[in-house]
């Protein structure tokens, strides 16, 4: 669940405060950025995708009746971006420097330069190299939700929000997903050294 302090947050940006949103973006924007890392594929702009979803955010977040939901809403938007990206082949028709709201607005979501990304020095070892390709080899809803809760630290109840189907799919898809992994880097936790990694 969303906590209380970001509820207030959330309710201040659905009255207008457009600071509340830059506030909101900086909280949550490295949420987004290791959603992203960990599910798009190679050669996929992850900043110019970040930025399109906060683009969503800021156009429907006023519709979002529960705040309490919006870490689930937001991955759900995340991933609904994602999917359109990839549908248009990563056509991206967004600028990042063009204002929020319009010309007139005033608001500019500059996204720092957040620099390698902790998980960035973690794949420099062998081990995180090897656990990373067997997560991009996992079938998108198993990755989507092994993602989602390794990762993200989302409870199964988030994911199921987020992802829009029931409980039950999610526990089960995890635990499939974590089976994979397992037989997918069995031979390398014994030691058998392979090219793939």
């Amino acid at each position: 669940m969303t906590a209380p302090v970001d509820v207030a947050l959330i309710r201040r940006c659905q009255a207008g405060d457009r600071r509340a949103f830059a506030e909101l973006v900086e909280r949550y924007q490295q949420m987004v950025f290791n959603l992203y890392y960990r599910v798009a594929p190679a050669g996929v702009d992850i900043e110019d995708l970040a930025q399109d979803a906060w683009l969503k955010v800021y156009n429907s977040l006023a519709q979002l009746q529960k705040p309490e939901v919006f870490r689930s809403w937001l991955h759900r938007v995340a991933l609904n971006t994602f999917h359109d990206k990839m549908r248009q082949k990563g056509r991206l028709d967004i600028s990042i420097d063009e204002p929020i709201g319009g010309e007139d607005s005033g608001l500019h979501l500059e996204l720092p330069d957040l620099g390698p990304l902790p998980e960035d020095l973690l794949l420099e070892s062998e081990w995180q190299e090897r656990l990373d390709a067997a997560i991009r080899r996992l079938p998108e809803p198993f990755r989507l939700a092994i993602v989602m809760r390794e990762v993200q630290q989302m409870s199964y109840e988030e994911i199921a929000e987020a992802l829009e189907i029931n409980l039950g799919t999610v526990k089960s898809r995890i635990a499939r997903a974590r089976e994979r992994l397992i037989a997918d880097l069995a031979g390398y936790l014994r030691g058998e050294v392979t090219a793939d990694a």
